[in-house]
């Protein structure tokens, strides 16, 4: 097999959205056909039949609409972008097919250029590098080519300003190229053929020419472009095949009216007194009486009621416009939104599928993405209120992650445990399917075992751990979010995966959660109190392979002390515990304190994470967070309620708690969180920045370091507050300084502002 052509079809299309926020942009369809399927028309009459194809964004709905070629006369192969390469880089995935002269094109662009005239240009040249030129009236999108009276490219200007268009000629994104080519494309990095490879050829004094076609081009690029392509294709400036007229299965009133040039698709239904003036009516839509629809296209099955007004606009696929709305010039709807009854969209307006403008409502912006009501992050995980819910976020983790092995499992025996199992199974994941658990024991084995992750589930929420047993980040899930709006995810059983009952779980928990064998009696007897029964049971587990024999175990009741106890209680997940004597629980930043302390002597090292007080830099130098061993097991006993505990008992052996908290550094961390809305979470962070004289970090949020202590302001990723937090040796400053951030938060997002005072 030897390549003839190349079709770049990884566009993402941004400037098209929400058009393309479901498709790739070389799927967006013109008359009804995708952009795409234009370019193998091309291909085919100009005789160039093996053709390759470049993907990166969407990948498999491209494959799946076009399959082999088969219908276009052509053998298409795909080649697939892990992360966008360059036009340039693109094209090395195809450089071992390669072995005479090939054309590249882009397949977001429609034209009906010569190729063969083009062809034959370059092989008169004996170019190494023939660029397809185009004259437009207005270049600045472009990158503008000069040339010499021979046709030899003498200069480029990439998206020049007006005092630089010497030339009104621009470069259309089609090449002839000479495998030599290959000789001047780095093996590694995104390399442009427009900014980087051609520049350098012809300033290396390289044969680079460019033809100029008088042929039809256009980059279709935003929806003007978009909706201009498709009149100029019914006026009959593009020389391919397209549909055209008024199908023979469509259904029009008699009173209906068409004006000037339109497509009224198969099974279309058009209303009474109903005018359709210069519109592409897509397959199956639903035009009702009196409606007006002027200079727009609809995708299949949108729905304009009765006496709605649309001029200038794109419908997607089952957009619906209710009675007597009005959409304005400029404006789209994507698949699946809704323009409410008496509804007006104001010009250049864009609705993100699914979402909808209530009846009456003016809409003067974009309602896109932000405004989406699910899926709900909470601080642990997603909220899925749906079965539907639950397949897609599954499937949109699996996307992001790209996990082989993944564990599932949850607080209770139920049916969302076995639906996320099957919907990672069809995501061509391997499942262990660990039933009931605690979400610190999945954390743990998903280490232990090497999984790409673990989904635990509890109730209706979905929380989702990276391969290290951590909450995916903030950039994950806004990943699955983006993922989940596109329909990114690939097809269910697209690849093949399977569900395995996975046992044995406590065990290896225990394992790597106990601090190691010591036979040495506790210095003073432990009572540890918890509801959980499962929890209760692997205290004794572990207390008995520890060699624990004062130790009493009970559920939530009467916790009075008895005979000098040291006392634990364990919450119910597993995930905190509190560790207390008779006159009552030590400090939380003790008990952090104290863990650390323990893992320092374990490890010879401390590493600094969310959560860590900044006093256990008296302890031992922080080092930066990794995911190495040492780190991991900081994370756990700092993390795991279980694991605190064996880890204090284990110390318990060599004295008394209050002997094991003597040294350890003084501190007081205090924190509170104060509700603000989500626009305003930019705003508290850049004006306390700005106006703040003291030495301060940027990372999670600001760090802010004072003479006494410091302070942080982080915005919650999920919910419209920002987190304070103080820490300092002294406890009365530690709470003055989380007041006077809460002051300053609050003077931000009020009326006045005390910074700017």
């Amino acid at each position: 097999m030897a390549i003839q052509a190349i079709i770049m079809a990884g566009g993402e299309g941004v400037r098209l959205r929400p058009l393309t926020l479901q498709m790739p942009k070389p799927l967006v369809p013109l008359l009804g056909e995708p952009v795409m399927g234009y370019a193998l028309k091309l291909l085919k009459m100009h005789h160039f039949t093996e053709v390759a194809a470049t993907l990166c964004y969407q990948p498999g709905k491209i494959r799946a609409a076009f399959g082999k070629g088969k219908d276009y006369g052509v053998k298409l192969h795909y080649y697939e972008e892990r992360s966008p390469l360059g036009t340039a880089g693109s094209i090395r995935m195809v450089k071992d097919q390669i072995r005479d002269t090939f054309l590249v094109l882009s397949g977001d662009g429609l034209t009906d250029c010569d190729l063969t005239r083009a062809m034959a240009f370059h092989k008169e040249k004996k170019a190494l590098a023939t660029l397809v030129l185009k004259r437009v009236s207005i270049p600045l999108p472009y990158g503008v080519v000069l040339t010499d009276g021979d046709g030899h490219i003498t200069r480029f200007i990439e998206k020049p300003t007006w005092s630089r268009v010497f030339s009104d000629l621009v470069n259309t994104g089609i090449y002839i190229l000479e495998p030599e080519i290959f000789d001047y494309i780095p093996d590694t990095g995104t390399p442009d053929f427009g900014k980087d490879i051609f520049p350098a050829l012809q300033a290396g004094g390289l044969p680079i020419y460019g033809f100029e076609t008088t042929g039809y081009w256009c980059d279709v690029g935003d929806q003007k472009a978009y909706l201009a392509a498709q009149q100029a294709m019914l006026r009959g400036e593009v020389a391919l095949p397209h549909a055209s007229g008024v199908d023979e299965n469509a259904q029009m009133d008699a009173s209906a009216h068409l004006e000037g040039e339109c497509l009224i698709g198969k099974g279309a239904v058009i209303g009474s007194g109903a005018r359709i003036i210069n519109s592409i009516i897509g397959e199956n839509c639903v035009i009702g009486p009196g409606a007006v629809i002027e200079n727009s296209c609809l995708w299949p099955r949108a729905a304009v009621q009765e006496k709605a007004r649309i001029r200038g606009s794109v419908l997607c696929t089952g957009a619906v416009v209710r009675k007597e709305a009005e959409i304005q010039d400029g404006c789209a709807l994507g698949m699946g939104a809704v323009a409410g009854a008496n509804a007006q969209l104001c010009p250049g307006v864009k609705i993100w599928p699914r979402l909808k403008v209530a009846s009456g409502a003016v809409a003067h912006r974009t309602l896109s993405s932000e405004d989406l009501s699910a899926p709900h992050w909470t601080h642990r995980g997603a909220d899925c209120d749906t079965a539907e819910a639950a397949c897609t976020l599954c499937a949109a983790y699996a996307k992001v992650t790209g996990a082989r092995q993944v564990m599932v499992g949850g607080d209770g025996a139920g049916a969302l445990q076995m639906l996320a199992a099957g919907s990672l199974a069809a995501a061509g994941i391997r499942v262990l399917q660990a039933g009931e658990m605690t979400e610190t024991m999945m954390r743990v084995l998903v280490t232990a075992l090497r999984l790409g992750g673990g989904v635990f589930v509890s109730g209706q929420l979905l929380h989702f751990l990276d391969d290290q047993g951590q909450p995916i980040s903030a950039r994950q899930m806004a990943a699955m979010d983006s993922c989940i709006l596109r329909q990114d995810a690939p097809p269910a059983f697209s690849r093949p995966g399977q569900v395995i009952r996975f046992t044995g779980g406590e065990e290896i928990y225990l394992s790597r959660i106990l601090p190691g064998e010591n036979a040495r009696p506790l210095w003073s007897p432990v009572a540890v109190f918890c509801d959980s029964a499962r929890l209760r049971r692997m205290v004794l587990e572990g207390a008995s392979r520890l060699g624990m024999k004062d130790i009493r175990c009970a559920p939530l009741g009467d916790m009075t002390l008895r005979n000098q106890e040291t006392g634990f209680l364990l919450s119910e997940t597993g995930e905190d515990v509190t560790v207390f004597l008779e006159d009552g629980p030590i400090p939380q930043e003790q008990k952090m304190l104290l863990l650390l302390s323990l893992c320092q002597k374990k490890h010879g090292a401390l590493y600094d994470f969310s959560g860590v007080p900044r006093a256990a830099g008296r302890l031992s130098p922080l080092m930066p967070a990794d995911s190495g061993e040492k780190c991991n097991w900081q994370r756990m006993i700092t993390g795991d309620g279980l694991a605190a505990f064996f880890m204090i008992c284990d110390a318990l052996k060599r004295g008394p708690l209050p002997s094991l908290l003597e040294g350890l550094p003084e501190t007081h961390i205090m924190m509170q969180d104060v509700p603000c809305r989500t626009r305003d979470k930019g705003r508290i962070l850049h004006t306390i920045c700005d106006h703040t004289d003291l030495p301060h970090t940027l990372g999670e949020g600001i760090r802010i370091e004072h003479e006494k202590g410091y302070a942080t302001i982080v915005p919650d990723a999920h919910q419209g507050l920002v987190r304070i937090t103080s820490e300092s040796p002294d406890s009365e400053f530690a709470r003055e300084l989380c007041d006077f951030y809460l002051d300053q938060i609050r003077g931000i997002t009020g009326e006045k502002n005390p910074l700017q005072q």
